[in-house]
This record gives C-alpha cells, structure tokens and sequence, in this order.
C-alpha cells in the first residue's frame, strides 16, 4: 500500500536538487562502473538487514566496482565485518548537533565520486534524506523506485506488484545493470560470539513494536508447551526493551516448558538465535534479524498483508492467523525436520 504522495516542500526540494546537482553523461555501461552507493537511511535493524541482498546483488552484476552501502549510524554494526563490504556511516542529527561535522561527511560522500547510486529507501515511502543523499553522492546515475518526485532520478523502477517479497522488491533495484532475479540471502555479521543461552532451545520471540503484529502471550506459552511435550525442546523467551512484562506473560503460561532470557544486546540475541534449535517470532525486527543468522525461523503473522516481510525458505516458515496452534506446531515440526536432515553429514 502506497503512502500519501509527498508534499509541496519535498518535489521542490527534489526538483532543486536535480538542477544544482547535475548528472554528467548518459547511462553507464556495467563495465564503466568503478563505485556505488546504496543508500538506506532509515534506523529500523530489519530495514538495514533486508538491504544487504541489494548490496550482493549489484556486486554480483558489478564484480569490478567497488559496492558500498550507506547506512544510519546507529545501525551500521548490523553489517560492519562482513566481507567485500565497505560501511558509510550517516548521522541525521549531526545537521542540527554537529553541522560541521555534517558538512565534513557531506564533502567526503561528494568526493567519492560514485558512478551509480541506488536509492533503496521504502518503495512505498517518498524519503526526502535518502533522495536528496542519493543525488549528492552521484556523478553519473541515480536509481530509485518509482514513488516520489521522478526529477531527483536519472531512471526509476516500477513499485513491485501485490504480494511482492520485500526483499524481492528490493533487489529490483540492481536489475537495470543486471542484478539477480533472485535474491542473494539475508547475512549479519552479529552472533559470532559465544550464545548467552547453553544447550537445545526454541528462542521465543513475543515482543514486537507494533502492538498489532504481537501473537498473544498466552499462545506463545502454549506452543511452549507443546514444543516441550512434542520435540523434548525447552523454549528461551527474549526481550527487548519495554518487553520484559510479555516475556513474563510467555513463562508464566507455559507452565515450566520456558524460562526467560537473560537481558541482551543484538549482538547476543543474534548468537542465541545463531545457537537455536528454532526461532518463532511475530513479524518484527528480530524476524529479520534470525533469518540473517541462518536460524530456522517460524515467524507468525497476524495478516496476510504482513507476508510481503517474509522470506523464501526452506529454513524459513510463515502462519497466518487465526491459524490454529496445531498449524503453528505442524510449521515447527517441519522446520525442525528441515534443520535436522541439513545438518547430517553426507553419506557415502
């Protein structure tokens, strides 16, 4: 679903952006690209995690630029250390707390030279910093979705149609210069280190931002239950801020199948989830997050319209509701039978 179109102030920002910054030649050619950008502004973790297929996408179709990806500061350590990647770091607050700092970054982005910036921004959602970023940091060509002033781009790419993958929708975006139809996975490189949580457990994850995407605790506890009951698997419940009293919610209805979590940071959740028999998550960041450690991930939707933020399998499994638990533990069941024969060494 499209968002309201943007107003007056941003196509006048965009349409001042493309006379004073001009773009200089016609559309390269693959081979003539030396850099590029991929901008994702926004400070959501899923929305910086779903971004990297992109970023491996156009280097897959570039193998000989040099492909970076500009991300919000306090989220760029969800990709900083992967390989072959190099991180641009974006303070927003700095325009208004550090302007000379502000005014430094923005002189190095201009001085990088990029040849080709993709704006990967919400399709849906006309994002004025991330336009104008784009369009600053690019020499020779900008691409963007189709959803917003179209004067701030040299090309856009039509909005996905319905039901379209997010991070299909995404990688569209590298298809002009030959990027894959389909999407590299989802990578992180959180988790490395030792999981705060010893020996075989579901990693239980009931919070959610949005109060509408939270699979009540009670069935949280009973699939607890029956996890325990069925597989022998004891469940781990985790939280983040503000989600401690859910988290309690899910043990206390689980009668004994689930303990709760010891307080963690992302980077420790990411190595729980790395060490888990299986993930079952509402549709939240840590979704995201779980698929990117290669956790088999149940992720519970209480819409089908949610499905879009869903991912191709087989480790991954979406329910919607008002699916029953049966259909939430016959997904799990499956998951885990998935995970068990992928982890068996091949026979001779």
């Amino acid at each position: 679903m499209m968002d309201p179109p943007p107003g007056i102030l941003a196509r006048a920002l965009a349409r001042l952006a493309s006379l004073l910054l001009p773009l200089r030649g016609a559309r390269p050619r693959p081979e003539e690209i030396r850099r590029a950008l991929v901008v994702r502004t926004d400070d959501r973790v899923g929305n910086a995690l779903l971004t990297l297929p992109l970023v491996r996408a156009l280097q897959e179709a570039l193998p000989a630029a040099q492909v970076d990806l500009l991300l919000a500061g306090n989220r760029a350590f969800v990709a900083e250390g992967l390989p072959k990647l190099s991180i641009v770091r974006f303070d927003k607050q700095d325009f208004f707390l550090h302007p000379y700092r502000f005014a430094k970054f923005l002189r190095e982005l201009r001085d990088r030279r990029y040849d080709l910036v993709l704006d990967a921004a919400h399709w849906h959602s006309f994002s004025s910093t991330s336009a104008l970023l784009s369009r600053w940091a690019a020499r020779r060509w900008v691409i963007g979705h189709r959803r917003g002033p179209e004067s701030i781009y040299s090309e856009t790419v039509g909005i996905p149609p319905p039901g379209t993958a997010e991070v299909a929708a995404k990688v569209s975006l590298a298809a002009p210069f030959g990027g894959a139809l389909q999407p590299p996975a989802m990578e992180t490189a959180l988790g490395r280190r030792a999981s705060p949580v010893e020996g075989r457990f579901a990693a239980l994850n009931p919070g959610a931002r949005k109060s509408d995407h939270r699979w009540p605790a009670a069935r949280f506890g009973d699939l607890a239950q029956r996890l325990q009951e069925r597989f022998g698997i004891p469940s781990v419940v985790f939280w983040g801020p503000g989600e401690e009293s859910i988290a309690h919610e899910v043990v206390e209805a689980s009668r004994g199948a689930a303990r709760l979590a010891p307080p963690t940071d992302l980077d420790e959740l990411a190595a729980a989830m790395r060490a888990s028999a299986l993930v079952v998550t509402n549709d939240t960041g840590p979704m995201h997050l779980a698929v990117a450690c290669r956790a088999p991930v149940l992720a519970l939707f209480l819409d089908e319209a949610g499905l879009r933020w869903a991912h191709p399998g087989p480790r991954f499994a979406a329910v919607v509701a008002p699916a029953g638990l049966d259909a939430v533990v016959a997904a799990a069941a499956a998951l885990l039978d998935s995970a068990r024969v992928a982890a068996e060494p091949a026979r001779p």
